[in-house]
Parts: C-alpha cells; sequence; structure tokens
C-alpha cells in the first residue's frame, strides 16, 4: 500500500480521541509528515489536541466534520482502530458528510470502504477517493527465509501484549540512527505506520499462509543500500487473538535484534483479566526461541511505555524493568532511545568486523 502523506489532514476520532482506541490519530500527529487541520471529536470539542493527548500542540478540536472541512482539507482519516477493526455504523453519516464536501477518505479498518456500495456510488459521483490502508496487495510470496540474508542489521519490536508502543519504539529508534549518520529505515506493518511513512503493509489483513511472505518482501525490498532496518511489531506471542501475526513477523523478517516493549501497569493481556502479563525475562526468553527457528536473535533493550505516569513514578519503572532484566531499559518517548540505539551501534559494529574477517580469509 502506498499512500500520500504530504496533504492537508482531518483526523476523524468521534468520541474516541485520547482513549484507547484513537492510537491512529494520536500517531500521525506525532510521527506523521501530513499537516494536521483539526481533529474531529464531540467529547473534546474546543480544546487543542495537546491538552488532551500531549502532542500536537494548537490542533484545533472540532464536534463535527463540517466545521472540519471549512479549514480546507484534501483528506479525512479515520483515526481509531477498534478491537476487530470494524467500523462503527454511527460513523456512517459523518463519512458521507466527508464527501459530499469534496473531502477524499482514508481507513485503516478492516471493513472497507470500496466494499460499501453508498461509499463507492458517492465517491465515484464526487470524484473523491477511498483509500483503504489494510488492502493487502495481490500476488504475495510465501516466506523462504529470504529476510534472514540481507544486509542491514535487522531490528524487530515486539511486546508482552498489543498496544504498548512498538510502533513508536522502531520508528524513534529509526530516527536516532538517522540521526547519528547510519542508513536506517523503517517498515510499516500497520495502519498507523503507513500513513506516517507513506509504504507498507497491513501485516494483520494478509492471509495466513502469506503473512511471512509478505514481510519477508518488505525487508528484502527495502534493505539495500542501509545499515539498519527497524520493523514494526505487531500483536504478542501471548496474545490468543494476534499471537499469529506476532510470528509471522518474527519468521518472515527473522531479525537479528529485538527490542521488548511493555506498557506501566499492564497486569493482563488485552485487560480481560483472564491471562496474566508474563515476566519479562521469560518473554525474552520465549521471543528469542521462536526467533531461532530461523535465525538467532537477541532482545537488546526493553522500551516501558510510561504515558500519564508522574516523572518519579516513571523512572522507577524504567530502572527496575533494566534491573530486572539486565539490558538497557527507556520509554523512548520521555527519556529517547540513546541507551538502545548504543547497543544496536556496538551490535553493528561487531556484525560488520566479523564479515570482515570471514571475507579476508576467503
Amino acid at each position: 500500500m502506498h499512500v500520500e502523506t504530504q496533504t492537508r489532514l482531518i483526523l476523524y476520532a468521534r468520541d474516541e480521541f485520547g482513549g484507547g482506541h484513537s492510537k491512529t490519530a494520536e500517531g500521525v500527529i506525532r510521527f506523521g509528515p501530513s499537516k494536521i487541520v483539526a481533529v474531529v471529536d464531540r467529547q473534546h470539542a474546543g480544546k487543542t489536541a495537546k491538552e488532551v493527548c500531549g502532542v500536537g500542540e494548537d490542533i484545533p478540536i472540532v464536534a463535527t466534520v463540517a466545521e472540519a472541512a471549512q479549514l480546507e482539507a484534501d483528506a479525512m482519516l479515520l483515526g481509531c482502530a477498534f478491537v476487530g477493526g470494524r467500523m462503527p455504523e454511527a460513523w456512517r453519516q459523518d463519512i458521507l458528510a466527508a464527501l459530499e464536501l469534496g473531502i477524499d477518505v482514508i481507513n485503516g479498518l478492516h471493513d472497507f470502504l470500496e466494499d460499501d456500495p453508498e461509499f463507492v456510488e458517492t465517491a465515484n459521483r464526487l470524484g473523491r477517493k477511498l483509500i483503504d490502508l489494510r488492502k493487502p496487495p495481490d500476488k504475495l510470496p510465501i516466506a523462504n527465509g529470504l529476510g534472514a540474508k540481507v544486509d542491514p542489521l535487522t531490528v524487530l519490536t515486539v511486546g508482552v501484549d498489543c498496544s504498548v508502543g512498538k510502533m513508536t519504539a522502531a520508528i524513534e529508534m529509526d530516527r536516532l540512527a538517522t540521526k547519528r549518520g547510519y542508513k536506517s529505515g523503517f517498515v510499516a506493518t500497520g495502519q498507523t505506520g503507513i500513513m506516517i511513512c507513506g509504504s507498507g503493509i497491513a501485516i494483520d489483513r494478509v492471509i495466513g499462509d502469506f503473512m511471512a511472505g509478505a514481510i519477508e518482501e518488505l525487508v528484502v525490498k527495502d534493505s539495500p543500500g542501509l545499515d539498519m532496518l527497524f520493523v514494526e511489531g505487531q500483536g504478542s506471542l501471548y496474545h490468543p487473538g494476534y499471537s499469529g501475526v506476532t510470528l509471522s513477523l518474527l519468521h518472515g523478517s527473522a531479525p537479528e535484534a529485538m527490542v521488548l516493549c511493555t506498557k506501566a501497569g499492564l497486569k493482563t493481556i488485552g485487560n480481560e483479566g483472564q491471562w496474566p502479563i508474563a515476566d519479562l525475562n521469560d518473554c525474552i526468553k520465549m521471543y528469542e526461541f521462536m526467533s531461532s527457528v530461523i535465525r538467532p536473535a537477541k532482545v537488546i533493550g526493553i522500551c516501558v511505555n510510561t504515558f500519564g505516569l508522574p516523572e518519579e513514578e516513571a523512572r522507577k519503572l524504567v530502572d527496575e524493568a533494566a534491573r530486572h532484566t539486565g539490558l538497557p531499559a527507556t520509554d523512548p518517548v520521555r527519556y529517547g532511545c540513546e541507551n538502545l540505539v548504543d547497543a544496536l551501534e556496538a551490535l553493528h559494529k561487531t556484525r560488520k568486523a566479523n564479515r570482515a574477517q570471514t571475507a579476508s580469509k576467503t
């Protein structure tokens, strides 16, 4: 999937902005290159994005699509992701309103706009675009271990659960590696990442047989000329609903390094109370064992999402994660990721020296 990122966007997050379902909207505000003209959310209308979720500075929040359209937007991104990726029926009239007001609609849900006759008829009549970010490409390959043969140091973010900050960690490390002078890349595997970097595949929409192959294809395509390649993680090996997606990412990308992500205060998978969050050291062992099927990989650091916590408590939790695992730990948003990229830089130099030594013997 390819999408134009240099555009003027409305972020649609009706009754959800700043909550657990609006991570697409918040991720695009934090990292995306598009100009955000407004957020649509009735419950926070009159406030700014920064007042609600801590990012976005003075982006206004308005109650209706009609108000947002007055700010000369090109497209409206449906900025929420619900369990199962279904579209609320209450959104229909707002989507139709956006089209009638001359605005394209970008959708990250599993329910495709292009499959809805009313949306299609309205868009065609008005010359507007419907863009389904999760729509996978045709003719994807079966994985064949090619991800283990690429030149750059491939780094995958993995998690104790879903929605713990895997995309954020990957983007922050990619940007810091680039700042340090490395040729670095980011592979988007979800709708938010695609909106940020303009390309990628939403792996959770791909047929099971081709999930690992889809990621392998992206890694192979994006790797030439790079020193480091950061792959956005999805789901968790511990989540009963999404573990298949995670395993496909692990085997398709065939990383040499992983960063384990967690969230402060998380006690159970999906907050359902049925499956407790595994100990970090147990998670490390599990991910390293499962990755070894294709290529041995080490967890080199821990990311702790401490959003909303006071500074003293956040610092304490990050320090505890470091002591408990013996690995560098950070909250990449609050404290940056210098220590993680330090570890990756050391690994990169070691593998480069080893390759040079091997080459000299042949």
